[in-house]
């Protein structure tokens, strides 16, 4: 019966392993900004949906993005309450809107009242295999940074390391942030932090470009499969020792 239960807490371990999700931490060079820096995680996500905002309009506040079942809100520093408004950028083009990773239309993170939050919050009603975005720091006189914390199903939380481009300026397309889980993602939080500290700041900034993969919530985690089928082994073989 041990070596039962310590075959168990193994294969509960690689269970857990093969469910840490990968993040994809891509800063951008300066002075240019690259619109290669999401490739890397289109390629291990597979199939995903993309929205740029450009087709909502400017100052509207976005609860749920369109055509998927996934909510939209603010929270963090400034509370967990209220959604991002759509923006509509003076980008600075040597920040990055040239090569269209923040152009046009982006989520602030500015509520209804006009309050700056420190997360920009997705949810999603059905567990989803990666998130990934275009980050845009809009500090006038501070320079910002980024991490992105999720919760797999299960409710386990992993954070990102810091996305920061190094070139020091405000007003930049600091780069693009992005994980991809095989165990299936529930929340999704962008949050800037400043780029001395690496402490959670209330600071403005844009969120571009949201890409959102896909999971047949109906196949379970490796990790699960495989505990899975041991476990029926196991229980197969108990049957089989107490017939003879």
């Amino acid at each position: 019966m041990r070596r039962i239960l310590g075959i168990l807490m193994v294969v509960s371990a690689a269970s857990t392993a093969l469910a840490a999700p990968t993040f994809f931490v891509v800063p951008n060079s300066y002075p240019n900004s690259g619109v290669t820096n999401d490739l890397a995680w289109q390629t291990a996500v597979g199939s995903f949906n993309e929205w740029d905002f450009d087709d909502v309009p400017a100052g509207e506040h976005v609860a749920s993005v369109s055509g998927a079942p996934v909510s939209v809100q603010l929270g963090g520093l400034g509370g967990e309450s209220g959604n991002p408004e759509v923006f509509a950028g003076g980008w600075d083009s040597g920040g990055g809107a040239t090569y269209g990773t923040i152009y046009q239309h982006a989520l602030l993170n500015v509520d209804q009242q006009g309050l700056v939050h420190g997360d920009l919050v997705f949810q999603f009603a059905v567990p989803n295999a990666g998130i990934g975005a275009w980050l845009f720091d809009d500090g006038n006189l501070t320079t910002e940074s980024f991490v992105l914390e999720v919760t797999e199903v299960g409710g386990t939380v992993y954070t990102s390391p810091v996305l920061d481009s190094g070139n020091g300026n405000a007003n930049f397309v600091e780069g693009f942030l992005g994980v991809v889980s095989t165990a299936g993602i529930t929340e999704a939080r962008f949050r800037v932090v400043d780029a001395a500290t690496g402490s959670a700041v209330g600071r403005g900034f844009e969120l571009d470009h949201l890409q959102i993969g896909t999971l047949n919530p109906t196949i379970p985690a490796p990790g699960a499969i495989l505990l899975g089928t041991l476990g029926a082994g196991l229980v197969g073989w108990l049957r089989r020792r107490r017939a003879l």
